[in-house]
């Protein structure tokens, strides 16, 4: 944090998306947040990224005492107030399934994606076992991930995610929906 933020004491951020924000470790306790950015050294910004704390997750702040205990990615993940300071959120709406119009225009299957586009996962088109093997690999909904290049026959398609390579087949890649960024 600069000098000059420390002296007005300014609680609310102004992020390039314009939204009005706050840092997590200000945020009431209880409340469901989208994370808009992360904040300070690229080492710190990647561990948090590796927690899950990724910019368009969705984190719930369960306590707050010493440090918190925040919900992302359907885990319960304790950090410190400090490294809180670092996570950039803004308020989302409660009604389930709530995108807006510009979200949806946007979204497209992995499979469809071209080299080099970048996304976050939003969804999966169906729910059964072989979503549940992709979440177990990293891909979870709220996770940026990169296209890095089609096998000659299109199929497997390899992609960066959490910081590793990983390829999925085709018919993977045609469950996951995401959201282009």
């Amino acid at each position: 944090m600069s000098w000059w933020k420390k002296i007005l004491g300014a609680k609310k951020e102004e992020c390039t998306c314009g939204k009005s924000c706050q840092k997590l470790s200000e945020a009431a306790t209880g409340s469901r947040l989208h994370i808009e950015c992360l904040h300070g050294e690229e080492g710190t910004c990647q561990r948090l990224r590796e927690m899950g704390f990724c910019e368009s997750s969705v984190v719930e702040k369960i306590a707050d005492s010493g440090a918190l205990i925040c919900k992302v990615c359907d885990s319960k993940v304790v950090i410190s107030k400090k490294l809180a300071e670092n996570i950039i959120v803004s308020d989302i709406c409660h009604l389930k399934g709530h995108k807006s119009p510009k979200e949806i225009a946007k979204t497209v299957l992995l499979s469809k994606m071209a080299a080099g586009q970048k996304g976050v996962i939003d969804d999966f088109v169906v729910a059964g076992d072989d979503c549940e093997r992709i979440e177990e690999m990293g891909l979870t909904p709220g996770e940026e991930i990169e296209i890095i290049r089609y096998a000659p026959l299109g199929d497997p398609i390899e992609i960066k995610v959490r910081g590793y390579s990983l390829s999925l087949r085709k018919q993977e890649a045609d469950l996951i929906r995401v959201i282009l960024i």
